[in-house]
């Protein structure tokens, strides 16, 4: 079997311990430090916690990983023996999670290793950002991003600091435009397959086999959210940041930022600076509260306008949620469309979302999804048996792909609401 994604080299930023050990290079030393981290953390699942009962208990809990390490974990050398082995115990969850009481999914166990890394490391640089030295160097290097500015306002120890940090945006960006770096974070390793996922697509009115129906009506909103964003031209996107855009819903989160910079290639210098003024006045909004907040006179504050928080609801996001609900309504009213031609229309995601929301429709759906996720555990099965030495010259059929088509029926975002590819 190919080797495993390689732990990465050092020296490693892991070992850093300090605010002045963190800004050593130019970029954001959280998105530095919470890669290197989710680097490691997927490494050392697929060179052994695939195989720890512990892990796999906890995977099971979730019922496997979010869209977006899943991919991550689908692009490592010898993926589809690691995940034929792990679906099988993953789907024996999801059959009794399907049959049984509804309970709540636990979180992504990858999501919850970068966001605990991400916390940890924030915590570090605020708590040494006051030191001597600490703020000269951290304007050097750039300091943080947007998104983990967000994320040190909500750290309600360390007020003060991040009220400094936010303000320092105003000083880093005075002779350059902000990047996007700056305004989306990163890396994100993700944003390339998402566009491909995108483009391969089905057109309007077909749905493919093995595609999950609420999560294609999701992608093609999605989609069309992203096209019509990159595609305002640089006079509306300054008339809309004119219009105090904050208040209009209109900051996109970090993942659709980058999306649409891909989307909209003729306009991303446009985009970058209406989102600027957009996650500006956001940031704002949380270091420096209004008058009404500190208890002064709210009646001028109200006059000028601002009797509201401006909206950090990445509107693309919104446009997503809100299809993906409506189409979950549409399954309501007609309990049988799970398995209409024949084909599994709602991934296990979904058909939970679906029995939460209407016990009858849900128990029909769930009862499709039983027998579907038997039919795929079987043919894991077979799957891993042919894997094994001793079997390993009989010849491979349609079961040799059956980890990708779980991945798909667990989560019908993993390939962007599309069906799973045929190849094994």
């Amino acid at each position: 079997m190919p080797s495993a994604t390689p732990v990465p080299r050092g020296p490693s930023v892991l070992a850093l311990g300090s605010a002045a050990e963190l800004l050593t290079r130019p970029g954001c030393p959280v998105c530095r430090y919470a890669a290197e981290a989710s680097d490691r953390y997927l490494a050392w699942f697929a060179l052994e916690a695939h195989a720890d009962p512990v892990t796999v208990t906890r995977w099971c809990a979730s019922l496997g990983a979010c869209a977006r390490h899943t991919r991550r974990l689908m692009g490592q050398s010898g993926a589809a023996a690691r995940l034929t082995a792990g679906y099988r115990y993953v789907l024996q969850a999801a059959q009794e999670r399907l049959a049984g009481r509804g309970t709540r999914l636990a979180a992504c166990p990858a999501c919850e290793h970068d966001e605990a890394s991400a916390r940890r490391v924030l915590e570090i640089l605020l708590d040494g950002i006051s030191e001597t030295g600490i703020q000269g160097r951290y304007l050097e290097v750039g300091g943080l991003c947007v998104p983990h500015m967000r994320a040190a306002c909500r750290v309600r120890s360390h007020r003060h600091a991040a009220a400094w940090v936010v303000q320092s945006m105003d000083a880093s960006t005075a002779d350059h435009r902000p990047s996007l770096d700056l305004l989306a974070g990163g890396p994100d390793y993700d944003a390339d397959e998402r566009a491909r996922l995108r483009a391969a697509l089905p057109p309007g009115g077909r749905l493919p086999a093995g595609a999950c129906l609420v999560c294609l009506t999701a992608a093609r909103a999605e989609l069309a959210g992203l096209a019509r964003t990159a595609g305002i031209s640089s006079d509306r996107l300054a008339e809309a940041a004119a219009r105090d855009a904050p208040r209009q819903g209109l900051c996109l989160c970090a993942g659709h930022l980058r999306d649409a910079a891909l989307v909209g290639d003729g306009h991303v210098a446009a985009l970058l600076a209406w989102q600027a003024e957009v996650q500006a006045a956001g940031l704002a909004w949380l270091v420096r509260p209004p008058v009404w907040r500190r208890g002064g006179n709210p009646a001028g504050w109200l006059r000028r306008g601002h009797s509201s928080a401006p909206s950090d609801e990445c509107p693309v996001c919104l446009g997503r949620k809100r299809a993906a609900w409506q189409e979950l309504q549409r399954c309501r009213a007609v309990p049988q469309a799970p398995a209409r031609g024949g084909a599994q229309m709602l991934c296990v995601r979904h058909v939970l979302a679906l029995r939460a929301a209407d016990p009858v429709a849900g128990r029909a759906a769930a009862a499709i999804a039983v027998k579907r996720a038997g039919t795929l555990t079987g043919e894991l099965a077979e799957a891993f048996r042919k894997g094994t030495w001793a079997f390993r010259r009989e010849s491979r059929g349609t079961e040799a792909n059956a980890w990708r088509r779980a991945a798909a029926f667990l989560d019908g975002g993993v390939f962007g609401g599309g069906p799973p590819p045929e190849q094994p």
